[in-house]
């Protein structure tokens, strides 16, 4: 036995996501019962066309029969057609309505979660493998939501069938709905080879997300270096093992599909066998013999509808066990139970005994004790790695101490409110950031409420206005992405005057006027 048959939709690759398949299908409950029952009034439309051309044969064939006796058939004929057609909208219309909002939800949930992950977390995923989560596992996962009421409904035909079926003729009917377990055996086998082929294909995905993205983030870098074949390569390579995984389904779906087809054949050539030999013999009438002839054509299409949503459940489960795994990761910097207030107060800083070890490396700081008196300017300086940065994280609760306290104004920062903490704090980062926005709206982000002479006042402060106003579209400059279509030094003042405009308590320049000429920093200073 293989790996693959060694799973299943129970196993843990798959639990979690079926779980999540589950609770989000129940959040829906409205929109996905309106749909299963549009599905349903199909299934059963479905279901009364062949007793109605049992009926009519039978009417036809009868002695005395006349025309007029069929009229009532054939009304019964044309509101069964117009109510199969109103399933079908009710059951799509509804389908794609919930799919998609559950899709749209899971998404928002994805992202909301993600603000609240910490560093630590950020600092081990890359964007892309995020971006596959929101991307192409939700997509399997609404595929899978899309599918599922129409599938509900063909099981229920299946059942409903197989009754009718067995009360025309229980011989014939026990023959046909032989296939039904036979098709179970399969579809199970096939699950389970494929849910972990379906894991290993999600996971490439991901893998391409993220050279895509390291590709683009750093292009300025890959055409420097005139790596353009390298990474050209390291796609295709990507490329390649998404391609591997993908054929490696394909197989084994070349060999469950055709068993769709084969199954059913089957059960009709022995029903038209069976069935002749029972008409031959009077034990049905040629109404029963063609009725079953349409029940087993009507079957045809659900299995396989059915088969394909269980042949892509795997990959979908797949997929919602990675969603639910992310949304499941807490963060390791966690908010106060019973917050304090930060009293008024000058923004006094001070550090005792902070030891602090990133989780992948060896202790950054040991036994460290700062004071910096609140209204003055401390530079720390060190050698690249001796834990500055590191410092200045531990005071806004980008990572916590694993030993001492950090404070301000007396107070214990993790006994304060994460975000009354950080609004008493400002940073700007060595690595600077600016949003595909206007200046004005990244300088506004450390204020939003903030007036337009504020904004101004802080870009003066940041030696930024002078430069932005000689800007065509000046403060409504929309600087692109990460701030590319700025300088170096012009980025960091950018920076600054969004961290000046919040007015913080304690202001955090993580090597923050690198790329500022001297005599521009001279005037920040």
């Amino acid at each position: 036995m293989t790996d693959g048959e060694k799973v299943g939709l129970r196993s843990p690759i798959a639990r979690a996501g079926v779980g999540l398949l589950l609770a989000t299908l129940t959040q829906y409950r409205r929109e996905a019962i309106k749909s299963i029952l549009g599905a349903l009034l199909w299934m059963v439309m479905i279901i009364i066309m062949p007793l109605l051309t049992k009926a009519a044969i039978d009417e036809i064939t009868a002695n005395g029969a006349s025309v007029r006796r069929l009229y009532p058939l054939v009304l019964w004929f044309l509101a069964a057609g117009v109510l199969q057609s109103v399933g079908i909208g009710l059951r799509r219309y509804y389908g794609f309505l919930y799919s998609y909002r559950a899709e749209a939800d899971l998404r928002n949930r994805i992202f909301e979660h993600v603000q609240r992950l910490t560093f630590g977390f950020h600092d081990v995923t890359s964007p892309g493998q995020l971006m596959a989560r929101a991307s192409s596992d939700l997509s399997q996962v609404r595929l899978i939501f899309a599918m599922a009421p129409i599938t509900i409904a063909n099981l229920a035909m299946f059942t409903l069938v197989g009754i009718v079926l067995v009360w025309i003729d229980p011989v014939l009917g026990l023959a046909s709905i032989a296939m039904i377990p036979v098709l179970f055996v399969f579809v199970t086998k096939y699950s389970r080879r494929v849910l972990p082929l379906s894991a290993d294909l999600q996971e490439r995905h991901a893998d391409y997300s993220q050279v895509v993205e390291e590709a683009v983030s750093g292009i300025q870098v890959v055409k420097a270096y005139g790596q353009e074949n390298q990474e050209q390569a390291r796609l295709d390579a990507s490329a390649e093992r998404i391609k591997e995984s993908s054929l490696r389904i394909a197989k084994n779906a070349a060999i469950f599909t055709p068993i769709l087809e084969i199954v059913p054949s089957a059960a009709r050539i022995m029903v038209v066998w069976l069935g002749g030999v029972r008409l031959l013999s009077g034990a049905i009438s040629f109404g029963d013999f063609v009725a079953f002839l349409q029940y087993l054509g009507v079957l045809i299409m659900p299995i396989r509808i059915t088969g394909w949503f269980f042949a892509n459940l795997p990959r979908g489960a797949v997929a919602a066990t990675r969603v639910q795994n992310l949304l499941e990761t807490e963060p390791d910097i966690l908010d106060a139970s019973n917050p304090l207030s930060l009293p008024d107060g000058p923004g006094t800083i001070e550090m005792r005994n902070v030891s602090f070890t990133y989780s992948d490396g060896p202790a950054v700081l040991r036994d460290v004790d700062v004071t910096i008196p609140g209204g003055e300017s401390v530079a720390l300086v060190g050698a690249t790695g001796s834990g500055k940065t590191t410092l200045a994280h531990l005071i806004p609760r980008f990572h916590d101490a694993d030993s001492g306290i950090v404070s301000i104004d007396g107070v214990d920062v993790r006994s304060l409110g994460l975000d009354d903490l950080r609004h008493e704090c400002a940073i700007v980062f060595q690595d600077t950031y600016l949003f595909s926005a206007s200046i004005r709206d990244n300088i506004a982000l450390g204020d939003p409420d903030a007036s337009e002479e504020s904004v101004r006042a802080a870009a003066r402060l940041a030696q930024a206005h002078q430069f932005i106003c000689a800007m065509p579209d000046s403060y409504d400059t929309v600087v692109g992405e990460r701030g590319h279509s700025l300088s170096g030094g012009q980025r960091q003042r950018v920076a600054l005057a969004r961290a000046v405009l919040r007015d913080p308590r304690v202001l955090i320049l993580d090597d923050a006027t690198s790329s500022v000429d001297a005599i521009v920093e001279a005037e920040i200073q």
